[in-house]
């Protein structure tokens, strides 16, 4: 199984620091936060799609939710200036598949601003070739 989590971290950090220097980001969910904008970035699922009788020629199918949370008069703003950051490190260099793009209403705080992203891609496991 090949983890691309910490790679994915690394470089949407890394362009989300450049827009926005004191921003938090971070794998894990946390219910309460006091610096915005936070980014989170968390493995959904990595089920295996497909191999032959050998057990060879293994693939996978891995994805990752990425969360937005902005808040203040602007908090919209910020968070798809944000999304605009993270796409083409998503799409253009990483080569994964958007499945999901949208506001979410932020249950615990309604004052704070929610942009949730979803992507994934296929990966051969023996090749170790990322694919969507």
């Amino acid at each position: 199984m090949i983890d691309l989590t910490n790679h994915i971290y690394t470089l949407i950090k890394a362009a989300v620091i450049a827009l926005y220097p004191a921003s938090n980001v971070q794998k894990q969910y946390q219910s309460t936060t006091t610096v915005f904008p936070t980014v989170t970035i968390a493995d959904i699922d990595d089920p295996e799609i497909g191999h032959d009788l050998s057990y060879t020629g293994r693939q996978s199918q891995p994805s990752w939710q990425i969360d937005i949370y902005t808040n203040g008069s602007t908090g919209e703003i910020a968070a798809k200036k944000i999304r605009d950051a993270i796409i083409p490190v998503l799409e253009n260099q990483l080569h994964l598949r958007r499945i999901a793009a949208k506001p979410v209403t932020n249950v615990a705080d309604t004052t704070i601003y929610r942009y949730m992203l979803r992507y994934d891609c296929m990966i051969d496991e023996d090749r170790q070739v990322i694919y969507s």
